[in-house]
């Protein structure tokens, strides 16, 4: 399979620190969650312009969340679970408090390890989380109020899988619940989650290797019986004939391999495309920084006819984030359908797409709106329309996000920001303080 370089486009970083995973608010899509790590999430209010950062318990932890979940009945309730996480956490005031409402009886880390928690979509209030803690923890739990309280419904043993990954159910049977595995195995239940059978992913296979890992499933909108796996490899002894992307055409009954074989993977989303075809994107992933031969980090790929031919993005600002970290995964894509929106989380940071056919224009949302900035030939001046919200220190990244320059803000009526030091491009300059700040896209031209 060979791709071709995606020209037109191209991905712009929102806030550059390690996102797990990102979901947007049914009511208002404007409203952004993204799942970072030490039990915070950063919440957005205007699709990215502005972040504030929420604490959902102890800081002291090295967890990560990874698994989000807004109430479709009530907006201002928030599910959250992560990989090794004291259990599921839950908000009723839109992210001001938080409360535990899942813990392991035996006070055992809890890992909900790739977006593993969703909402029913025939029954909203009525949740379902894939626990696959290794290597005896795996477990299907049930919440029917609205996430206050959680029970186990079914357990699928070690002699099946050691580690359940994601979860995912088809929108035009709610009764069927799909859950992705180590091994390359994906598990199928038809009566919502109390029994349990392998399908076959490669070739009639029911399992495509011991390492492999199945961490998301989603199915077209569209075509309901249509959906789409990925496969990560987590071994550069096993690269043969593993990862890639599956396809199945008959609701989940069977899958096969269509792209990307050898490949290792994470992250999925499909929409609606315009030609009548599923507009799939996929996002690349491999186990650690070192060196190794797994393809997959910095693979961002995405085909407009469901899957028969494939485009790359070769142009997306890769970097660094606030632990030093560099590798190019892809946790997380999310196509946003009421602004047709596409979200990237990764390691290095929260991304935004922007096409010729999205609604996000570019003018529109190069700062926030509450921020003005002029560009001179050798600096900056931007100013603070609101003198109440927080206005601390400023800090300007490179676009892949690259700490260049920072400092406190002194006038915020007028603060000159020298950019002599600076090569020609787009910095994101973020405006406020750790918990709180504000952002802009800024050109410098030489």
């Amino acid at each position: 399979m060979s791709t071709i370089p995606v020209m037109g486009q191209s991905w712009k970083l929102l806030n550059p620190v390690l996102s797990h995973t990102i979901v947007t608010n049914s009511q208002d899509p404007n409203t952004l969650w993204v799942g970072n790590w030490a039990h915070q999430l950063y919440k957005s209010y205007d699709a990215g312009k502005s972040w504030t950062l929420v604490e959902i318990g102890s800081t002291d932890v090295p967890n990560f969340l990874t698994s989000i979940v807004t109430s479709q009945t009530d907006t201002n309730v928030i599910v959250v679970g992560g990989f090794g996480v004291d259990g599921i956490r839950r908000s009723s005031d839109a992210g001001r408090t938080w409360t535990r409402v899942l813990t392991d009886s035996a006070r055992l880390a809890m890992y909900f390890i790739s977006e593993a928690i969703l909402e029913d979509v025939s029954q909203p209030g009525r949740y379902f989380g894939a626990r696959g803690t290794p290597p005896r923890n795996n477990s299907i739990w049930e919440s029917i109020n609205n996430g206050s309280t959680w029970d186990s419904i079914s357990v699928l043993p070690p002699s099946f899988t050691d580690r359940l990954c994601t979860i995912a159910q088809r929108k035009d049977s709610a009764n069927i619940l799909f859950v992705g595995c180590k091994g390359g195995i994906i598990a199928r239940s038809d009566d919502r989650g109390r029994t349990w059978r392998a399908v076959p992913v490669l070739r009639g296979m029911l399992n495509i290797s011991g390492d492999a890992e199945v961490p998301k499933i989603v199915f077209s909108t569209r075509y309901p019986r249509v959906g789409y796996a990925i496969v990560a490899i987590t071994t550069p002894d096993s690269i043969n004939d593993n990862g890639g992307v599956l396809k199945t055409v008959d609701g989940g009954a069977t899958w096969d391999r269509i792209a990307f074989a050898d490949t290792s993977l994470w992250s999925v989303d499909v929409r609606d495309g315009a030609n009548g075809e599923d507009d799939v994107f996929i996002g690349g992933f491999r186990t650690s920084n070192r060196p190794t031969t797994i393809k997959g980090d910095g693979i961002v790929a995405r085909s407009t006819d469901g899957g028969q031919t494939w485009s790359q993005y070769t142009d997306i600002p890769w970097g660094i984030n606030e632990r030093e970290d560099t590798i190019r995964n892809v946790w997380s894509i999310h196509c946003e359908p009421k602004l047709k929106r596409v979200y990237m989380t990764a390691e290095t940071g929260t991304f935004i797409l922007n096409e010729p056919t999205s609604v996000v224009d570019d003018d529109e949302n190069s700062s926030h709106q509450t921020l003005r900035y002029t560009v001179g030939t050798n600096e900056i001046v931007v100013t603070d329309l609101d003198p109440a919200d927080d206005h601390t220190s400023w800090n300007l990244y490179t676009m892949n996000g690259s700490l260049v320059l920072n400092g406190a803000v002194t006038t915020p009526d007028g603060q000159h920001i020298s950019t002599t030091s600076l090569a020609s491009g787009l910095y994101l300059l973020t405006w406020g303080s750790e918990r709180r700040f504000r952002t802009a896209h800024i050109p410098v031209v030489r």
